[in-house]
């Protein structure tokens, strides 16, 4: 089974700066490019035993934003 969708990746503008020591933390921060709307899809997969739910569910992009990276969860 093969399974297409959109991700948000690569669409934001980042660089690394020479001056690291000089600048404060938050300046260092790269833009990184999320989910600002998504949408969850579901596929059934085939053949699955009777006892195993045979569904899938996974995130698609709907739209995307450039920001700061969220180091909770990235």
């Amino acid at each position: 089974l093969t399974i297409n969708t959109t991700i948000c990746a690569g669409y934001c503008m980042t660089r690394d700066v020479n001056g690291k020591q000089f600048l404060p933390k938050y300046a260092l921060s790269q833009d990184v490019c999320t989910y600002r709307d998504f949408m969850y899809k579901t596929a059934e997969i085939p053949g699955c035993p009777r006892h195993v739910t045979p569904y899938f569910s996974y995130p698609g992009a709907i739209s995307c934003k450039c920001g700061k990276c969220n180091t909770d969860y990235s």
